[in-house]
């Protein structure tokens, strides 16, 4: 093979090519022949014909084809059939067809399957543009790429060698074998194998789904960063805020302003400013004026603290259910049902709050009182009440008459969302105004007896049973003013009731 090649080059020289070889060097470096079976040389045309085993060398990169033209002026080959570039031990090109220019070392590759070739991918186009002078490579009519376990596919394509650094365009979808990635445009560093998206995006796997508009996601670790109206579905969990971190393998979440959790199964929502979320205990943390919100039929309850608590516990029976924590200036709304207290606790298992820390209730016109309060729900409706030490219940009839009731425990039912029976068991004491048949206030009733049971209708007192022998006294109307008219401990608090979602936030 050698001899024929020396014997090209003399005659390449004798028919004068070296005079405008060296006319190119001022441009750029002369490609070189290295190797070639036949060569035909056409003056006037200024380009020569190689054919077989043509092997062309240029600043450190060999080409080979099964044949070409090499145009001595302009400083450029077009090679066909089994091209192959070798850029020493970085860079590998496999096509049909071959335009390089010498001057701008820009190698265009089109084929059936071009392939590109380094340490840390495998680039698959049918028309490759290989820029060597800045190490880049761009693809305009659909590639796939494959790099360790990734594989990722786009319409238009960009490939710095040197950086490792990948820009994708149109329709790019990575697939791994744990998620698949789709966007309008993503960067990704093989090195760092690190994917940063711009415009549309969505990460799926098995257990979770991502949206996005701007966001980086490292592959290695696992672990993203989305903004622009980002949102996670973690199995049956929707997370969404203006700025979304995850990490996978921990299924562990942060959003950060404008965050909402929606539970699609259990059916609730929490609304705050900044939550945490953890997929394996099925926890979330959320502060920043935050609102668990759960549908009751068609009502809502509403609760507000500083921070809620939200987590996935398993009782005695092994049943699972939903405990909810509320924690500092607690207030909830019910259209039936307020409250307010310092903090509480939720249980979806049997459907109680359980308020701590200076406890207050409202319903209808009556409030009440405790150290503690137990309040449960049944089938969506207020069903029964616990308060224990220092029970109190004010009932108001106008701006200065007051039912009362207190003791040292409480008891009580509801019926249609209105208190219905209340059990003092205690230290009990009333005060309420009995009517006539006319519903004309006859005076003002005040009685001591350990155990009570007080019967409400239409959130007003209709009957009183003492348990026990009282101590009572009925006195007229006109005794029924100032300290006479409330029992030890009477405050009337009403202007501390929210009296919407939104109020629930006010302090």
């Amino acid at each position: 093979m050698q001899p024929a090649f020396n014997a090209l080059v003399v005659v390449f020289f004798i028919l004068g090519l070296s005079s405008p070889a060296l006319a190119q060097e001022k441009k750029g470096k002369r490609i070189n022949i290295k190797n070639a079976d036949k060569g035909i040389y056409q003056k006037g045309l200024g380009k020569n014909r190689l054919l077989g085993n043509v092997i062309f060398e240029h600043e450190g990169a060999l080409m080979y084809c099964d044949s070409a033209w090499l145009f001595s002026e302009s400083n450029e080959i077009k090679s066909f059939e089994n091209v192959y570039i070798n850029q020493g031990d970085t860079i590998e090109l496999w096509g049909d067809y071959l335009e390089y220019s010498g001057n701008t070392k820009v190698a265009t590759v089109t084929g059936e399957e071009v392939r590109l070739k380094d340490k840390k991918m495998k680039l698959i186009t049918d028309r490759l543009k290989y820029d060597r002078a800045n190490n880049q490579a761009y693809y305009y009519t659909g590639g796939e790429i494959t790099s360790d376990e990734n594989i990722l596919t786009s319409t238009q394509g960009y490939y710095n060698s040197k950086s490792k650094l990948f820009q994708f365009k149109d329709s790019v979808v990575l697939n791994n074998p744990d998620y698949v990635i789709e966007s309008d445009t993503m960067h990704y560093n093989s090195n760092s194998r690190k994917a940063f998206f711009i415009g549309p995006t969505t990460i799926t796997s098995d257990s979770s789904f991502i949206y996005c508009e701007n966001g980086r996601y490292n592959t290695v670790t696992d672990i993203a960063q989305f903004e622009k109206n980002a949102y996670l579905y973690n199995d049956n969990k929707y997370l969404t805020g203006d700025s979304l971190y995850y990490e996978k393998q921990n299924e562990f979440g942060e959003a950060f302003e404008n965050v909402l959790v929606h539970d699609t199964i259990d059916d609730y929502t929490i609304t705050g400013g900044y939550a945490q979320y953890l997929g394996r205990t099925d926890s979330t943390f959320v502060t920043y004026e935050p609102i668990y919100s759960v549908k009751q039929e068609k009502d809502t309850l509403h609760i507000h603290g500083d921070t809620l608590f939200s987590t996935k516990v398993i009782g005695d029976s092994l049943e699972e259910f939903r405990l909810i924590k509320a924690y500092h200036k607690v207030k909830f709304f019910k259209s039936d049902i307020q409250g307010k207290c310092d903090s509480l606790t939720y249980a979806t298992l049997d459907s109680t709050i359980r308020m701590y820390v200076d406890p207050l209730i409202w319903s209808d016109s009556s409030q009440i009182s405790g150290d503690t309060i137990y309040l449960t729900l049944k089938n969506d409706k207020l069903d029964s009440l616990k308060v224990y030490s220092n029970a109190f219940i004010i009932n108001q009839i106008d701006d200065v008459k007051y039912n009362q009731i207190k003791g040292r425990k409480m008891f009580g039912k509801f019926s249609n969302n209105k208190i219905h029976r209340v059990f003092v068991n205690g230290n009990g004491q009333t005060l309420y105004f009995p009517k006539d048949k006319n519903e004309g206030f006859i005076g003002m009733n005040k009685a001591v007896c350990s155990n009570i049971i007080i019967k409400f209708k239409d959130n007003d007192v209709s009957a009183i049973t003492f348990l026990t022998k009282p101590e009572a006294k009925l006195h007229p109307m006109r005794e029924a003013t100032g300290a006479e008219s409330k029992l030890e401990g009477f405050r009337p608090r009403y202007d501390e009731r929210p009296n919407s979602k939104a109020e629930i936030l006010i302090w």
